[in-house]
């Protein structure tokens, strides 16, 4: 006896056409987490508590993925280029915990993000011409406060084994500004 498929249901069939347009309009991209370190001057009135960096490696096309060392995770991303492959691309996506321990409101943070290869030497960030690029926060942190900021550093490659982020300059609701210690930061880290 010859038994037949029972034909697909709609709902079957709508599963599996949507399923063949996210495999083939789709962006792969790679995950690894770094260590972070952070920083903080004395008397510093914005304090970081933790901070956590992950570097994102994006293909343009699913058949671009694999290259990144084990204990990578993958996403699936909207496809962003059907005309022809792209080389992938890196950005360093991090997060902090930081506190306003001053008396005052805070209007903006400069952040000094550091990357840094596995032998410790900082690694030129593209358009920068230190190994350091600032990152402006314009986020409001009241007396007392703890808030989550998060941000982004677009980098040339995979080389970033660690990140060293510090708070060099925050901007108070009266318009004046704390500046951290004119230090170099790679002796810091």
């Amino acid at each position: 006896m010859i038994r037949r498929r029972p034909p697909l249901t709609m709902r079957a069939a709508s599963f599996y056409m949507l399923m063949a347009v996210l495999c083939c309009a789709s962006v792969w991209a790679l995950q690894r987490a770094l260590k972070s370190k952070i920083h903080n001057y004395p008397n510093t009135p914005v304090e970081v508590k933790r901070s956590e960096v992950t570097l994102v490696e994006t293909f343009a096309a699913p058949t671009q993925a694999g290259g990144m060392e084990s204990g990578t995770k993958k996403s699936r991303i909207r496809y962003a280029n059907r005309e022809g492959l792209a080389p992938s691309t890196f950005v360093l996506n991090g997060e902090i915990t930081c506190t306003n321990k001053s008396t005052q409101m805070v209007e903006a943070i400069a952040l000094t993000v550091v990357a840094l290869d596995a032998f410790h030497q900082p690694i030129q960030l593209p358009g920068q011409r230190q190994a350091s690029v600032v990152r402006q926060v314009l986020e409001q942190l009241p007396r007392g406060v703890s808030k989550r900021i998060t941000w982004e550093q677009p980098v040339a490659s995979s080389d970033v084994y660690e990140v060293a982020v510090v708070v060099t300059r925050v901007r108070f609701a009266d318009g004046s500004i704390w500046f951290a210690p004119g230090e170099e930061l790679i002796d810091i880290f």
